[in-house]
């Protein structure tokens, strides 16, 4: 199970596929919430990569200015800048950023990938956090959509990351005995709280996992 390669979808597919994603979803709510507990009260700034509909932008707290980033923009703002990110360097005019967040764009960067991760190292703050998900490929009953052109273990995913961050942690989005994000008001708030690892469970039923990096020292 170790496939990347150079696959791209254009703007035309992406301006279509972002639709699908204007509700805030179980996930992106669990990424605001680690976003908002790590600010706290004090002011700081947020890219978000590969943002779609921008999404994000409405469960963080007024203290954490959003920007977006995405190769296919559907309502311009001043915040949002549409940008091809495979092909193009991940900037945003020039900032530099105490939070870049990355929720399911690594499935899709291919052998881009190690030079993105630089790019997003390069645009931090030092201080600064980059959170990004990704599918785990190892769960028991895993689908490998045909658009992913980017598909590695969990393990080889964290010591790719390793080579430009220092992850601090990783741990399960959600778990399902299905690939999918949990569905049941009850099972979204018990999954919300479960930042951690679980032996032989998480590896086989998580969904996908946040990794929490910082900048090396």
């Amino acid at each position: 199970m170790n496939q990347a390669v150079e696959n791209f979808r254009s703007r035309d597919y992406w301006i279509v596929e972002n639709a699908q994603y204007a509700a805030v979803s179980f996930r992106l709510r669990k990424c605001g919430r680690i976003v908002n507990e790590m600010a706290g009260d004090r002011d700081c700034t947020l890219l978000d990569v590969g943002c779609g509909p921008a999404a994000l932008r409405s469960v963080l707290r007024p203290n954490v200015a959003y920007h977006g980033i995405d190769i296919a923009i559907h309502d311009p703002a001043p915040y949002l800048q549409e940008i091809d990110i495979a092909n193009d360097p991940i900037d945003f005019s020039g900032k530099r950023f105490d939070f870049v967040v990355a929720m399911g764009l690594f499935e899709y960067m291919g052998q881009q990938q190690d030079r993105k991760f630089d790019e997003i190292r390069a645009i931090m703050k030092n201080d600064g956090k980059f959170i990004m998900s990704y599918i785990n490929f190892g769960h028991f009953r895993r689908l490998v959509w045909p658009n992913y052109n980017n598909v590695k273990p969990i393990a080889e995913m964290a010591e790719h990351l390793k080579k430009v961050f220092h992850v601090e942690r990783y741990f399960p989005v959600s778990h399902h005995w299905r690939q999918k994000q949990p569905g049941k008001r009850s099972l979204q708030g018990l999954q919300m709280k479960v930042n951690f690892n679980i032996p032989i469970f998480t590896p086989a039923m998580a969904v996908e996992y946040f990794f929490v990096c910082s900048a090396k020292k």
